[in-house]
């Protein structure tokens, strides 16, 4: 009995093979009517080889990176009334705009302004205090700054910017340099009196 049962089993299962084995047989000739020259074509479409006609007739002067435009010179001004933080922190912005962001980059000093600043008594026009100050001043100058670049290079200025010191990022102004030197006053004397005899020779004239 357990035989029988089992030779039953067996056939039912190898006639569900033999269905389940020829019914896509029977489906692939039936909806798949292609000749041989189609189905290579089919095969080398789907492939991962690379067709001997890629490439033939995309344009030569094609720029796979996009122009950036940049700015040609940017200068970071930076003024404080405490000399070694002042001086740090410039050298700290020019060490970091060659290494970091890696731009050509040049500083330099500008000569220090003094005031004087008073305190007066309460409800009084008398002085209390006089206090003389100092204020310095630093240049660091960017080269070829990219737009894409420059936001980057702007938070990392404000975000290192230590208390007592005001940094300004501009572009560049010819008066502002020529404050940077420290005029030679017996050269400007030796000027004026140069223009003063040069003006006595035309008179006699």
């Amino acid at each position: 009995m357990l035989l029988c049962v089992l030779r039953t089993t067996s056939s039912a299962l190898t006639r569900t093979l033999l269905v389940n084995y020829t019914k896509p047989m029977i489906l692939n000739n039936v909806h798949r009517p292609v000749c041989a020259g189609c189905q290579q074509q089919l095969s080398a479409r789907f492939s991962s080889n690379r067709s001997e006609w890629h490439g033939l007739w995309e344009p030569v002067d094609l720029k796979t990176e996009p122009d950036i435009p940049e700015f040609e010179s940017i200068h970071i001004n930076m003024k404080g009334f405490d000399y070694p933080v002042l001086e740090s922190y410039a050298k700290y912005v020019h060490k970091s705009v060659n290494t970091i962001f890696q731009l050509e980059s040049d500083a330099w000093p500008a000569p220090a302004k003094s005031s004087q600043v008073k305190t007066f008594h309460p409800n009084s026009t008398a002085v209390n205090d006089k206090y003389d100050l100092q204020n310095y001043e630093r240049t660091v100058v960017v080269e070829d700054v990219p737009t894409t670049t420059m936001p980057i290079l702007l938070e990392f200025v404000r975000k290192n910017c230590p208390e007592g010191v005001v940094v300004f990022v501009k572009e560049p102004n010819p008066e502002e340099e020529e404050a940077r030197y420290v005029p030679d006053y017996e050269v400007i004397e030796l000027q004026k009196e140069k223009e003063a005899i040069a003006a006595g020779k035309l008179r006699k004239k």
